[in-house]
């Protein structure tokens, strides 16, 4: 269960009852399938996600035809993304800095009023045959044609926020902006982030934000600049961690061109599975 799903079958049991309480499912090709359990449906797009199987495989193991595994497919993306992204990320936001602090591991304790670290991570995509959208898409660090979002990971090592997809080529700081992440910040905040998010001008007034410092007209850092280094790598590696779970979805190395419509739904619903998951910090398990 955990090859199929990254699940133990008990947090698969509740991910099926979940969906099974919202019938009946609005089929994304316009008829229903009823030759397959609601169980095994979730089964197979749960599969697709973790393992990126072609659909001709899929259709093959669960003895049904290809079309109706694109359908069931579709279908339970949209339905989870509904349910888990919409309705559980998107509406109970970001939690508070009283609920960080409520879930804060020691390794915090330099940064009590963080609310969240920061990063973007970027997933692979077939060449687009727009030539407007090559240019767009290609990213210049991965040397190849990528998608890229934006993650928030609070203190205790939860997802709390994920983006849209954007072409590979926007900057970092233009997602943040663009994102509209810097609204769920309240002043008193404190954001942790890496060189690459050097948006002290776009803060709102009292969110503080943390980023390495620069070498800027000499060779090495002082003692306290490598010092506060060292503290935000310490702190920034669970969302590096996150993102690495996010990695663990094999459909994020390349998203097949069949499915290219539900990137965002499927980077969205990803990160929702990999809060579904045991948490990443021991003292918070």
């Amino acid at each position: 269960m955990l090859l199929y799903t990254s699940f133990p079958y008990d947090i698969f049991e509740i991910v099926v009852a979940t969906v099974q309480r919202f019938q009946p499912l609005n089929y994304q090709a316009g008829w229903n399938v009823t030759s397959v359990s609601l169980e095994d449906q979730v089964l197979i797009a749960l599969m697709k996600l973790r393992l990126n199987l072609r659909d001709l495989d899929l259709a093959d193991r669960f003895c049904v035809s290809r079309g109706t595994i694109s359908n069931i497919i579709n279908t339970i993306i949209c339905a989870l993304h509904e349910i888990f992204y919409k309705g559980i990320m998107v509406r109970l936001g970001m939690p508070s800095q009283v609920k960080c602090k409520g879930s804060m591991p020691k390794s915090f304790e330099d940064f009590g009023s963080a609310r969240a670290s920061i990063d973007c991570t970027e997933i692979t995509q077939d060449v687009p045959s727009d030539f407007r959208r090559q240019s767009a898409s290609y990213s210049n660090y991965k040397s190849r044609h990528t998608m890229k979002a934006l993650t928030a990971v609070a203190p205790n090592g939860s997802c709390v926020f994920v983006s849209s997809l954007y072409p590979g080529s926007v900057s970092d700081a233009n997602i943040v902006q663009h994102s509209r992440f810097l609204d769920n910040l309240i002043p008193g905040d404190l954001i942790l982030a890496d060189k690459g998010f050097n948006i002290h001008d776009k803060m709102p007034s009292g969110v503080q934000l943390n980023i390495p410092p620069f070498l800027v007209n000499k060779t090495h850092f002082t003692h306290s600049e490598a010092d506060l280094c060292y503290k935000i790598a310490r702190n920034r590696i669970h969302v590096e961690r996150v993102n690495e779970r996010f990695k663990n979805y094999q459909i994020l190395n390349h998203i097949p061109a069949n499915y290219r419509s539900l990137s965002t739904k499927i980077m969205q619903l990803c990160a929702c599975l990999v809060n579904l998951q045991a948490p990443l910090l021991k003292e918070i398990a």
